[in-house]
């Protein structure tokens, strides 16, 4: 029994013995390696020599006469000696962060042989950013993994445009910026200025949290715990979403940099920035918005699928209906509500039957520090008019170019058929509206709200004409060019070979002149030695 005990004590004081040697080796590893070390020649010799240890790949660099001759060699840390491949050694007999002296150590007897001193020149806060930058490019390069998304089989996806990927509320598809602005740097690898990486996949689930977490590769293990507690951390994205619109769970891989003169770059602003946001009494947000933000787009969306008989407004012109629509923080619409009812309460059902169904909206952005999407709630008007007015619908979600579109009045009955047009650029005609032929080199149509075509419009930045002080210029078949009102009235007949829009109550025009291209190709002019200005009667006045 003492024997085994014994046994038991010697182990220990062994295992006791190797880790601390684990550690010295892990030290001198820390403070050689990633360095560039110069070699302290006298001032008349004509060549440099440089090295750099760095994966356990001892890379030594002969400068001389703008020639560089380099050789590598594997090589290990035994103790305070450095042991290469081609079985040479070296004692470390200095090392510390800016100094390191090393004496060959040659297997027979030599005259001459003395110790080398060395330098490491990235011994300055921008030139170690700069050595940071090329650690990492080089790190970078040498990574396997397929970074960002893949499915959860762990295939990559190959075309993006077809999915939508995880999104997160700050740092929107580029996680490493979340990774490098909230992380904390290993306190002793800070110290002792060692860089390095570490690359995680983690799973995300449907409700866009982070689960299942792996680190694939790194530096060193506390730069792992570090993004370890990142990743849990993580607020919720917006998940993946397959083409059909449905949640996924899936895969996603993140490299993440560890430079520790990069991250004192950024403790030092970020002190700045939380001084200033010291000062600020609002938090930065970013409000929920329905497609493309368009001010009024929500409002467009529902009044373009409503369905109504004007006549049971009476005697009143018009009627309007104040409606809630609550979004969740992943941009769906969870409930519809009516604050104040249009008085007819079938289209209040109506309103909030399209509000439930309608896509989904971008959610409200918190950017205060890690950023999280948040609830909303949404306040919606929407006016029910007696006056007649056509609505554009489309088969597809979204009003776009080369979309089928059609026009129906509030009773739901069609007055321009699908096919008539291939685009419009109005999608409620109340007065007129501009509309494009389906065909090659089509022309812009002005319609009205019975969907008559009055004439048409003139080109202008690839769509219909500016109304400028009231009036916009038409054309004829002859190519003419004239001016109408916004609701529809020619007031200058077609009949000018080059017109400019009103300004100040008069418009540059010609009778006849020549279009020509300016020097780049793209562009052309109209050149006249006739021009005059005439009112808006069209009356020459110059």
């Amino acid at each position: 029994m003492k024997r085994f005990f014994a046994f038991i004590l010697l182990l220990a004081t062994v295992c006791v013995v190797q880790a601390q040697e684990n550690t010295v080796q892990g030290d001198t590893l820390v403070l050689l390696e990633n360095k560039i070390w110069r070699a302290k020649l006298p001032d008349e010799k004509q060549y440099v020599t440089e090295m750099e240890f760095r994966d356990h790949v001892w890379r030594s660099t002969f400068l001389y006469k703008g020639k560089t001759d380099t050789i590598e060699t594997s090589y290990g840390i035994c103790g305070d000696t450095i042991k290469t491949y081609d079985r040479k050694q070296y004692k470390i007999l200095e090392l510390t962060d800016s100094t390191l002296v090393i004496l060959y150590l040659p297997e027979r007897m030599t005259i001459g042989v003395g110790a080398v001193k060395y330098i490491n020149i990235v011994n300055s806060p921008a030139k170690m950013r700069e050595n940071e930058n090329r650690l990492d490019s080089i790190w970078r390069k040498e990574d396997i993994w397929n970074k960002g998304i893949a499915s959860i089989s762990g295939k990559p996806i190959k075309d993006l445009s077809t999915i939508e990927p995880p999104r997160w509320a700050k740092w929107d598809y580029d996680l490493e910026k979340y990774y490098t602005s909230q992380m904390v740097y290993p306190e002793e690898l800070l110290k002792k200025n060692q860089a390095g990486y570490s690359v995680v996949m983690f799973s995300i689930d449907t409700l866009g949290l982070p689960r299942g977490i792996n680190i694939l590769t790194s530096k060193h293990k506390d730069f792992d715990k570090e993004v370890v507690r990142l990743t849990k951390e993580l607020p919720h994205c917006l998940p993946y979403r397959n083409k059909d619109g449905k949640r996924m769970e899936c895969f996603y891989t993140v490299y993440v940099p560890f430079l520790p003169q990069h991250y004192r770059d950024r403790i030092k602003a970020d002190s700045i920035a939380e001084e200033e946001l010291k000062q600020c009494f609002v938090e930065w947000e970013t409000v929920a918005y329905f497609q493309e933000a368009k001010p009024w787009s929500a409002q467009e969306y529902i009044t373009q699928r409503l369905v109504y008989d004007p006549a049971l407004l009476g005697d009143k012109k018009q009627v309007r209906g104040i409606y809630t629509v609550r979004i969740n923080s992943y941009g769906e619409v969870y409930e519809a509500k009516t604050l104040r009812s249009c008085s007819i309460e079938d289209w209040d059902n109506q309103v909030l039957n399209i509000i439930r169904k309608m896509p989904r909206w971008m959610p409200t952005i918190n950017y205060y520090r890690k950023g999280e999407y948040r609830e909303s709630v949404w306040t919606i008007p929407i006016i029910f008019k007696k006056d007649r007015c056509l609505i554009a619908h489309t088969t597809e979600e979204r009003l776009e170019v080369d979309v089928p579109i059609c026009y129906l009045n509030e009773q739901g009955d069609t007055i321009v058929p699908y096919g008539k047009y291939k685009f419009c650029e109005t999608d409620t005609i109340r007065d007129i509206g501009f509309v494009y032929e389906n065909k090659q080199d089509a022309r812009i149509v002005c319609i009205n709200n019975q969907g008559q075509e009055l004439f048409s419009v003139f080109k202008c930045d690839n769509g219909p004409d500016y109304i400028r002080e009231g009036l916009f210029r038409i054309t004829d078949e002859n190519e003419l060019i004239g001016f109408a009102d916004s609701l529809g009235n020619v007031v200058i007949e077609p009949q000018f070979k080059f017109a400019f829009p009103f300004k100040n109550g008069k418009a540059k025009v010609t009778f006849t002149g020549e279009e020509k291209a300016i020097f780049d190709g793209e562009h052309r002019e109209w050149v006249s030695d006739k021009w005059q200005y005439i009112n808006k009667k069209g009356e020459i006045i110059q």
